[in-house]
């Protein structure tokens, strides 16, 4: 459930504009080392492993142990990088639907495992006509994420970051168990003998082929933008890809009806090389997670191969051909447990490739590793990163945002006080406006209620400098935390406020 990510260590953005900032950026390369039994071997030391950047040793500058399966210390919540970050997306292209439910049960059970203090989730899918579709943003939230688990559909409650359920769903899904038998919330779709029906036999395959092609093409190309809006993310990152696979001949080559070698198809393996620089540039690992169960044939075909093609270029892992899914996914997340950190400072915005070794494993001991690094770079910020911000109360210093909450019998009025003329100083004149979110959080850090405006902003009106915006939200008797995130129109620059509140 974990991998590295690329750290920026840098001076606060604050006025950007009006103040020089220095930066020394830290490369992280996460390691698992997994013994020949499937368990996290531990008690290793920095003299244990040699880095190699570009197939010359280099020196590991800072080096840390993070140990996911120890008790943890008194805290609520972990730091931004002591975190593990799991994207569980959700193949509906190359997977038939009923074949997922076991993927949606077994991807439960590793969430009721899990540790909250620790491990966020995210909920996505991925189709042909759609893309990634983030169900929810990385998530506590244990209701929220069983309902995005096995609906696989966007919240009633539809709010800017998706991270709140409606109270009907909260009380739908806070108890909710899978019933095995039942097939799932989910289960619908063609069996595996109408899909083979479906297609038409052998002659059809090869009309077929072109359009698996581009849908191949596709699914890398998605499985890219979804990873790029983990890239800023801080955290130990993993995609998990609940998948069937696809045909990766088509990707290396048919197999040859005559003499000679198949012929590699070049733009699919172009593409395929583009995501999987996306990974290391990220800090992100995929594990393919075969949903078809146990296979008849003892070889790997060409849908298995596919697996592992996925995951070797991002240093992951790749269950398959395992009927009990959830034993097999307890598993993987086992062997992640712990993750030792090699950090060095990089001397240039190029990308380069990593090496590790180990001294000191037991003998058939299997290293898993990001295998590279890429240029450094700040993506565009979106729903996913504000969500971050919004959930885990990470400081911003881009805007000035003051809070005051007065509560009343079932209810409580908010007031946003903002500085105009800092604001007019971010804004570009394209684009005058201003994004305003404000949600309401329990005691127990569920996001139960939230308010989105947008504001068109005009910096030369006459006037005070604070502008203020008000708001009122039913509330039920309680304790809660009501947190405010300000972002001058399409730009980086953020403002985050928080405040306790009880309800009477």
């Amino acid at each position: 459930m974990i991998c590295a990510a690329l750290i920026l260590f840098a001076a606060p953005r604050t006025m950007a504009q009006l103040r020089e900032t220095v930066t020394v950026e830290v490369v992280d390369v996460p390691v698992y080392v997994v013994a020949p039994d499937g368990k996290p071997v531990r008690g290793l030391t920095r003299d244990a492993f040699t880095l190699r950047i570009d197939g010359k040793t280099h020196p590991i500058e800072y080096f840390e142990v993070l140990d996911f399966g120890a008790a943890q210390p008194d805290k609520e919540v972990a730091p931004q990088r002591d975190r593990r970050l799991d994207l569980l997306l959700f193949d509906l292209t190359f997977a038939v639907p009923a074949r997922l439910v076991k993927a949606q049960q077994a991807a439960e059970k590793a969430i009721d495992q899990s540790n909250p203090a620790t491990d966020l989730f995210a909920v996505a899918t991925y189709s042909s006509s759609r893309g990634v579709f983030f169900v929810t943003p990385f998530l506590r939230d244990r209701a929220a994420l069983r309902r995005a688990l096995h609906t696989l559909r966007a919240s009633t409650a539809h709010d800017a970051l998706a991270m709140t359920i409606s109270k009907d769903e909260r009380n739908a899904w806070k108890d909710f168990q899978g019933d095995p038998d039942s097939g799932g919330a989910n289960a619908v779709g063609a069996g595996p003998e109408l899909v083979d029906m479906l297609k038409g036999g052998e002659a059809n395959q090869a009309n077929l082929a072109e359009p698996t092609r581009r849908r191949v093409e596709e699914l890398f190309d998605g499985i890219r933008d979804a990873v790029d809006r983990m890239r800023d993310l801080e955290g130990q990152k993993h995609v998990l890809l609940f998948t069937q696979g696809f045909d990766a001949g088509l990707v290396h080559g048919l197999p040859a009806s005559g003499p000679g070698i198949p012929e590699v198809d070049a733009r699919l393996m172009r593409t395929l090389e583009e995501m999987n620089r996306r990974f290391r540039a990220a800090g992100v690992m995929l594990d393919s997670v075969d949903v078809a169960g146990l296979r008849h044939s003892m070889a790997v075909d060409e849908n298995e191969a596919a697996l592992w093609m996925l995951a070797r270029g991002t240093g992951g892992q790749v269950i398959h051909n395992q009927n009990d899914l959830s034993g097999a996914l307890t598993a993987l997340t086992s062997t992640q447990q712990v993750v030792y950190l090699l950090g060095f400072r990089r001397t240039d915005n190029r990308a380069h490739s990593i090496e590790v070794h180990v001294d000191g494993a037991p003998h058939g001991s299997n290293l898993y590793y990001r295998t590279g690094f890429g240029e450094s770079a700040k993506g565009p910020i979106d729903a996913i990163q504000l969500a971050d911000i919004m959930l885990n109360d990470i400081p911003q210093s881009g805007l000035t945002v003051a809070l005051e909450v007065a509560p009343s019998a079932g209810a409580a009025a908010f007031e946003i006080t903002l500085q105009r003329a800092e604001i007019a100083a971010q804004l570009p004149e394209s684009a005058p406006y201003l994004d305003v979110l404000l949600y309401v959080f329990s005691d127990s850090g569920e996001a139960i209620a939230s308010a989105a405006t947008k504001i068109p902003f005009d910096g030369k009106a006459a006037g005070r400098n604070v502008m203020s915006i008000r708001k009122s939200i039913a509330l039920d008797p309680g304790k809660y935390v009501a947190r405010v995130l300000l972002r001058a129109g399409n730009t980086s620059a953020l403002g985050f406020a928080r405040k306790e509140l009880v309800v009477p």
